[in-house]
């Protein structure tokens, strides 16, 4: 049963990462597209920024492991500014 379950998370995982990936995409290209046409260049600009913000947390997603330490405690907070 704690196969299926990983197999599971996995599958999950994967898939949540390609639905990011691709909305990531949609926001990057229709922050160009508002830009190029010249209309609410501010809107556009904040989605092109946003959608570089996001593009770092997915690589961070990617490249940190999963561990058994709590999100508050202070191991955590020091793997977490390693990367940052």
């Amino acid at each position: 049963m704690e196969a299926f379950f990983k197999s599971l998370y996995g599958v999950a995982y994967f898939a949540m990462s390609i639905v990011l990936v691709a909305v990531t995409v949609l926001l990057f290209v229709i922050g160009i597209r508002l830009f190029i046409k010249k209309r609410n260049r501010g809107f556009a600009v904040s989605c092109i920024l946003f959608a570089c913000f996001i593009v770092f947390i997915i690589v961070v997603m990617f490249t940190t492991p999963f561990s058994a330490t709590p999100p508050g405690s202070p191991e955590a907070l020091a793997a977490l500014l390693h990367y940052v």
